[in-house]
């Protein structure tokens, strides 16, 4: 389950930040809105995690998740360019935290 948390606040996180890109001032409240709220049971799910598994590892899982998502959302959303130097470290990011999984309770 504390696994479960960890990835639900990696999710929310990159929700946040999707609807970060679409922050047009303060004329659009709904990108506001879903930025608050995501973080927030981001922050939540991520202390959850925090109570079974140690602040490095929860911490690093997160970023690594929020890295790899983000950058994907990128791409496929937002038609950003993606590099094969890119694709390598993103596969880093995956194998450390594939690692961190396999090597904790």
């Amino acid at each position: 389950m504390v696994w479960g948390y960890l990835v639900l606040a990696g999710i929310e996180e990159v929700i946040a930040v999707i609807a970060m890109k679409h922050i047009d001032g303060t004329r659009k409240k709904w990108p506001i809105f879903v930025v608050v709220v995501g973080f927030l049971f981001s922050f939540y799910c991520l202390s959850k995690a925090m109570q079974t598994l140690s602040a490095g590892v929860a911490y690093a899982v997160w970023t690594g998740i929020g890295s790899v998502g983000i950058t994907i959302a990128g791409v496929c959303l937002f038609k950003e360019k993606f590099t094969r130097m890119q694709l390598l470290s993103l596969v880093f990011i995956l194998i450390g935290v594939a690692g961190l999984r396999l090597t904790s309770s």
